[in-house]
């Protein structure tokens, strides 16, 4: 907490301010962009995956108003390795200050509209529900999460396999109960502030926005977004640049690079039918298409002192005022339940 030693308004209006000085440190330091090429995690978490963890696509739709089932039905689980991907290791009293965090994935196959911005959860209510707003623009967006642990699971994996708790890993089960019931999947789309988000329109979560929404150049609002074509090209490629003015999105990011991997859980609300076809459909790193484009995250950071509570000082130079500004170290607060765990990569 900021802390300050105050004296009187009247000293301050009476008294002749010469100079203010403030003690602040600035150190020029180098700014470092981290790019990782291919997913160390991803996995389609649906309760009918017959492959976790090995699956050409991961397509993600909505089972609003169905009975069972989470709303973001099926969810895009996507990991990286940042500590085997060439993010330096922090020494000590060091933490990241990050700028940026880009997450893409690529769609397969799918037709369906583009829509840039988001659609307030309202608006996948019944028309007849006091509560509905209505959706202004064609087509829904896709949109990005953090994603959460529970069941006994506490750490994710990248080594792949069936495991058991407490590491999560591409292979380990789906459900710590029946699969086809809400909110029993043992990793799932999450927000520090809401928590488990997939739910959102029955939990009536109205206040919760997604840390990024999917972004394809080239392309306009309404417009169908491109298809791949196997052997030949991909399909648009969805990129997701993080809103790291939110603290909680921030911290998060913050603390996996200091575990050692980020996890994202991408999601939409496209209505789709049983044969699929109308909802994004995206490749993961496991796609036998020469063509496909895996799941890919950049990070522009720098390595910095950890940042402590600044106390403010007032005193007298030679008859003025001044102020000044001094910095202490301490730890940050741990904000989450979970941490990451690197292990082999593929």
């Amino acid at each position: 907490m900021l802390q300050k030693t105050w004296i009187p308004k009247a000293v301050l209006f009476v008294a002749t301010i010469g100079f203010l000085s403030v003690g602040l440190a600035s150190t020029a330091r180098a700014s470092q962009v981290i790019s990782i090429a291919s997913a160390d995690f991803d996995r389609w978490m649906y309760p009918f995956n017959g492959s976790p963890g090995v699956r050409q696509t991961a397509p993600t739709f909505s089972a609003v108003g169905a009975n069972g089932f989470d709303e973001f039905d099926g969810q895009f689980l996507v990991g990286f390795d940042t500590a085997g991907g060439g993010v330096p290791p922090l020494g000590p009293n060091q933490t990241y200050l990050v700028h940026s965090v880009k997450v893409t994935v690529t769609h397969a196959t799918g037709s369906f509209l583009y829509d840039p911005t988001f659609d307030p959860y309202a608006s996948y209510l019944d028309p007849a529900d006091p509560d509905f707003v209505s959706d202004t623009d064609a087509g829904r967006p896709v949109e990005l999460y953090g994603a959460g642990l529970r069941g006994g699971y506490t750490k994710f994996g990248f080594s792949g396999g069936v495991t058991g708790p407490p590491v999560f890993n591409e292979g380990s089960p789906f459900a710590f109960a029946d699969p086809t019931l809400p909110k029993v999947r043992n990793a799932y789309a999450m927000d520090p502030i809401w928590g488990d988000v997939s739910n959102v329109v029955s939990d009536r979560l109205f206040g919760a926005s997604p840390w990024a929404i999917g972004q394809v150049a080239g392309l306009s609002a309404g417009d169908p977004v491109v298809e791949g074509i196997p052997g030949v090209s991909a399909g648009s490629t969805f990129a997701f640049d993080l809103d790291l003015s939110r603290p909680e999105i921030l911290d998060y990011v913050v603390e996996g690079l200091e575990s050692g991997g980020l996890l994202f859980s991408v999601v939409s609300l496209h209505t789709t039918t049983q044969a699929g076809g109308s909802s994004p459909n995206f490749y993961t790193s496991n796609s036998f298409d020469p063509a496909a484009i895996a799941p890919t995250l950049t990070i522009d950071l720098e390595i910095v002192p950890v940042p402590e509570p600044a106390t403010w000082t007032l005193g007298l130079a030679g008859g003025f005022v001044f102020a000044a500004l001094a910095s202490r170290h301490r730890p940050r607060k741990r904000r989450f339940h979970f941490r990451l765990r690197s292990g082999s990569r593929r």
